[in-house]
């Protein structure tokens, strides 16, 4: 298994700073985002990849580890002793204990490469010292994004006992609930459609050609129903429009909402009708 760059993966240098991460993720995730790359399964994928990317160098705390690993590993080669991820793993010289990393970045390419070359030398290094502290016990749950918006509740069976877990409208991807026994952490699953900031939510709507050149309204499904947007004479591919209240609800005040940002692609018709064709040739010879 190869190691993912995930600088590269958003063509950033590393040590990006946070703004320019986020900068990088919106441009490419609108860029190769489903809705604008319909039956494109190279663009699908590129997406996810831009996905992971961010859901680990977006995270002050996974980015930070993740660094760390990346900087170790740079050490261990420089000093001569091997050249590849497994020579490294195979090192022992590394400095992290399973618990470091395990959970933080369970589910990206980053954590299966890490549990494949580490995961037997981390739980010797983690018996080293009898003074180490006994990890929590972590447990793991996906969510879709509709429930994270509306909320929902579940049950689990925890060492042979049923628990019910709500989770509140407004959830975060990543974020930990206490429950008996350990720690919950919440996985929202990847939205065909939107993609997540933070309480924001980003789309890109399909707009024709005749309507961004003259104007009008096209219907914008939200997650809480369809809204109206006015789209100006004039708008061109690319464009991003602001419906505020339209986003995920604030966590600790649900009544507060982010807003939708949405971004507009303009479909030039690949085919015309005798008609059509007519009408074009005029407005061409008007200048348009």
């Amino acid at each position: 298994m190869n190691f993912t760059d995930y600088y590269k993966v958003l063509e950033l240098e590393k040590g990006a700073s946070d703004d320019a991460i986020k900068k990088a993720f919106r441009r490419l995730a609108r860029q190769y985002h489903p809705d604008a790359n319909p039956n494109n399964p190279e663009a699908e994928e590129r997406f996810k990849q831009i996905s992971e990317a961010y859901e680990v160098l977006g995270n002050p705390e996974k980015k930070a580890k993740y660094d760390s690993m990346s900087s170790q590993y740079n050490a261990f080669r420089n000093s001569g002793q091997g050249t590849s991820w497994q020579d490294f793993g195979k090192s022992n010289s590394f400095q992290f204990r399973s618990e470091d990393f395990a959970d933080t970045f369970s589910g990206t390419s980053f954590g299966d490469l890490l549990s494949q070359l580490f995961g037997s030398a981390s739980k010797r290094s983690s018996t080293r010292s009898t003074q180490q502290a006994v990890p929590k016990r972590r447990f793991q749950v996906n969510i879709t994004l509709e429930e994270a918006y509306n909320g929902v509740t579940k049950r689990f069976t925890i060492d042979e006992k049923k628990v019910d877990i709500a989770f509140k409208p407004g959830i975060a991807n990543e974020q930990r609930l206490r429950v008996p026994a350990g720690e919950l952490e919440v996985v929202i699953t990847p939205h065909k459609r939107f993609t997540r900031d933070g309480n924001n939510l980003m789309v890109t709507e399909h707009v024709a050609y005749t309507t961004a050149v003259l104007g009008g309204t096209i219907s914008v499904k939200t997650l809480a129903g369809t809204v109206s947007m006015t789209i100006p004479p004039g708008s061109r591919s690319g464009k991003t429009f602001r419906l505020k209240a339209q986003g995920m609800p604030h966590y600790e005040r649900p009544s507060t909402k982010g807003d939708l940002l949405v971004t507009i692609q303009v479909d030039v018709p690949s085919h015309v009708t005798p008609e059509q064709q007519t009408v074009l040739e005029n407005l061409r010879a008007l200048g348009l």
